[in-house]
């Protein structure tokens, strides 16, 4: 009899389950998120570059308390020390890369010394025969108990000058320590009125003593610099603010200079400040090579020229070369690119879309008088495409028609009317609803202006413009990854510096409507926090990856023209495209030329 009872009980509690679970499952669980990584296998291969010989001396900041990635170097152990074996590798890797040297930097605290940390770090980089010198930076958690002892106790500061002096000193003999001029170099980063009486006192204690020289690099991390560092520091590198506004989770890289001719030059009365960096922030790599080429194209120039990057391995400040999950090996690979003056060659496969149309242009022509200019750029594509025009007035049909007759290379092409509503949104999504499956690439550009603030809008225009379509070798390149790359899906410019302040700031209307096209598009799923999207609403895409956004009429949805900055369906639309990509398992690939 209790036998049957619990079998029917169990029988009860299956079925509850059963269909509770069956609710669950179809429920909206699942999440759609934008990781801003790239899966893109090339990334992932380290390149030799052994056999060249840069001409510039890069110095890598190198931060002691940060590990490496373990997919990428090796393994480490859960202390404090590193794995004797990762040392080595990073500083062959290093080489092999032209990394100069290693700016090694301690993060001090008074009751654990410099050699502790770094005598058995350094014996391995002297193994090597690596360069480097000393870069101090105090632990935050130390600072006000630093500066009270110093209230406290004047006698204080001068004993922990000279426990930090007995630290370093032995190192400054060494063959491959840093120096400029024959004189080595210290670096010390900058927090506190304490520093400027440690660098005095050192100033004052045994290297005096022993007529003894040493040049003090001071460091900041902000934007300021205090006056009275004039007087303690022989030059100074300002680095740029870490709150500027962009994505914290984006790799970030900066990398500054400073001339031994112009700075010593006899005795050194005035110090240099060094401010002329060059800052790289976010992806792709290659944005980061174009950019570092240049930089050192503007550098070469000087004789004899150090280069300050920071930084081999700053986890924490999202500034790293080092191998890593997100890029592999890339920026490391681009890095040698550049300061070996090497071409970064793509083979284009393109051989399938020449001999039939499957890519297609499709504009929205709000501005009449950018006609030419746009048939120009699509011009530049060197395979077979057509082209679709959406404009708001008749008044220009016939002289739009016998431009594309005279000028275009367009295979094939077509002229809509629309009402002026949607923007570029509406009309592209309407004139290709019916067209959409008979391409294999699409691209969507338009008239763009910002009359509100015309210079902005020229320089924004003309950059989405050259990212996309600006030779025949951007397209094509963006073509052949498209080609040879399956699982890519959708490529866009990444966001102009010229919005960067703005370009995050989600109202609560637009979440509304990002929230409906999500009902709509994404049945049984949610997504993730936003986060990049083609700001501009220009991009080039593989049509599998967004096409669910042509099987849906959302015209009713559309406001009347007003002059909109945000709030409206369109703008959720243009941040909505990535989402769409990974709901389709794709992935997507942001790029960045010049203008």
């Amino acid at each position: 009899m209790t036998f049957e009872t619990n079998g029917f009980y169990f029988e009860i509690i299956i079925k509850f389950f059963a269909f509770y679970g069956f609710l669950f499952l179809f429920s909206k669980t699942k999440l759609i998120k934008i990781d801003n990584k790239i899966n893109e296998p090339s990334y992932q291969i380290n390149l030799n570059f052994s056999q060249f010989q840069p001409k510039y001396k890069v110095v890598a900041l190198y931060y002691l308390d940060n590990y490496a990635n373990e997919n990428y170097i090796v393994k480490i152990n859960n202390s404090l020390k590193y794995n004797d074996s990762l040392i080595e590798q990073q500083v062959k890797l290093s080489k092999m890369h032209g990394i100069y040297g290693f700016g090694l930097v301690f993060n001090w605290k008074t009751d654990i010394r410099i050699n502790d940390i770094a005598s058995n770090t350094i014996s391995l980089i002297n193994k090597e025969n690596f360069p480097f010198f000393v870069i101090l930076k105090y632990d935050l958690i130390y600072e006000s108990y630093i500066q009270n002892s110093l209230k406290l106790n004047s006698s204080y500061n001068l004993k922990l000058s000279e426990l930090i002096i007995d630290d370093i000193k032995n190192y400054l003999s060494l063959d491959n320590y840093i120096k400029i001029k024959n004189t080595p170099i210290l670096g010390i980063f900058h927090s506190s009125v304490f520093i400027s009486q440690l660098i005095n006192n050192i100033r004052k204690s045994e290297f005096r003593q022993n007529k003894r020289r040493i040049l003090i690099i001071s460091i900041f991390e902000d934007n300021q610099i205090v006056e009275y560092l004039n007087i303690t520091s022989d030059f100074f590198i300002r680095f740029p603010s870490q709150n500027i506004g962009l994505q914290s989770n984006l790799n970030q890289q900066y990398f500054y200079n400073f001339y031994n001719d112009n700075l010593f030059k006899g005795k050194i009365i005035n110090p240099k400040e060094i401010n002329n960096f060059c800052i790289v922030n976010g992806s792709p790599p290659e944005k980061f090579y174009l950019m570092f080429k240049k930089y050192l194209n503007e550098t070469i120039k000087y004789n004899d020229t150090f280069i300050i990057f920071n930084a081999w391995n700053n986890y924490q400040g999202n500034y790293y070369l080092e191998p890593y999950d997100e890029y592999g090996y890339s920026y490391l690979n681009y890095y040698s690119k550049a300061i070996f003056d090497l071409e970064d060659k793509q083979v284009y496969k393109l051989k399938a879309l020449r001999s039939k149309s499957k890519i297609a242009i499709q504009v929205h022509l709000f501005y009449e008088d950018l006609i030419e200019e746009i048939i120009n750029k699509t011009n530049n594509i060197p395979v077979k495409f057509d082209l679709y025009i959406s404009i708001i007035s008749d008044n220009i049909y016939h002289k739009l028609e016998s431009i594309i007759k005279c000028f275009s290379k367009a295979n094939y092409y077509e002229i809509i009317i629309v009402e002026n509503k949607g923007r570029d949104v509406l009309p592209f999504l309407n004139q290709m609803k019916t067209k959409f499956k008979y391409y294999k690439y699409i691209c969507h550009i338009h008239s763009k202006k910002s009359k509100s603030v015309p210079e902005l809008g020229l320089l924004w225009r003309n950059y989405l413009y050259n990212n996309l379509l600006g030779n025949e070798n951007v397209v094509s390149e963006i073509l052949s990854d498209f080609e040879n790359k399956k699982k890519l899906g959708f490529i866009f410019p990444e966001t102009f510096f010229g919005i960067i302040n703005s370009f995050f700031i989600l109202t609560y209307e637009t979440k509304k409507w990002i929230n409906f096209l999500s009902s709509k598009l994404f049945i049984d799923y949610n997504i993730g926090e936003l986060s990049n999207f083609p700001a501009g609403n220009m991009f080039w895409a593989k049509i599998k990856s967004i096409y669910q956004i042509f099987l849906y009429d959302f015209t009713e949805y559309f406001p009347n023209e007003d002059n909109q900055i945000n709030d409206t369906i369109m703008h959720a639309i243009e941040r909505i495209w990535l989402y769409l990509v990974k709901f389709n398992h794709f992935d997507y690939k942001y790029i960045f030329k010049f203008f």
